[in-house]
């Protein structure tokens, strides 16, 4: 939509860093977009990573103390919280890539979305592409009986979330050609 000037105005709600030129103060400051990435990059993943360990852990000492004794089986508690907090930091970051990438906040939600739900839902089709779902690696992580090989893949919880932790720093790349787009 262009205002009076011919300027391009953005549709209600879809102001972003990009749309209300808040980013050309920040690449005024700091010209290198590449470290601009990458400290947003550190903050999101950090701010989640803190915020889910915290979370998952509450949630599990509020589960063990009131789910009956014996009744539920258990695994392991640390190693899959500092994997489930570790995959949601990984998500937090594939949102900040493809929102960098797309430029638009309903366009980089719906793509986001569609990244980390898509592959499971071919599942039934080929079991590696459902392996590769950041759903999938969360499941293995919190040890679910959903967590099959048939319906998540065959591969450990560990080398799944180290391949979407690859996929996004992937796309990570790839929101770094912001260096030649315009703001």
């Amino acid at each position: 939509m262009r205002g009076a000037e011919g300027a391009v105005v953005p549709a209600a709600g879809t102001r972003t860093a990009s749309s209300s030129g808040t980013i050309r103060t920040t690449f005024a400051a700091v010209p290198h977009r590449g470290t601009v990435f990458a400290a947003k990059a550190t903050l999101v993943a950090a701010v989640m990573y803190v915020l889910t360990l915290l979370s998952c852990s509450t949630a599990y000492v509020v589960g063990d103390a009131t789910l009956p004794e014996g009744r539920y089986a258990q695994g392991d508690p640390l190693p899959a919280l500092f994997g489930i907090a570790a995959s949601f930091a990984v998500a937090a970051v594939l949102g900040l890539a493809v929102g960098t990438l797309v430029r638009h906040s309903a366009g980089a939600v719906t793509t986001v979305i569609g990244l980390l739900l898509l592959p499971s839902l071919f599942g039934n089709a080929e079991r590696w592409i459902a392996g590769l779902s950041p759903a999938a690696a969360l499941e293995k992580l919190t040890q679910t009986s959903d967590a099959a090989a048939d319906t998540v893949g065959s591969l450990g919880p560990w080398p799944s979330l180290l391949l979407v932790a690859a996929g996004t720093a992937g796309v990570s790349l790839a929101a770094l050609l912001l260096r030649r787009r315009d703001v």
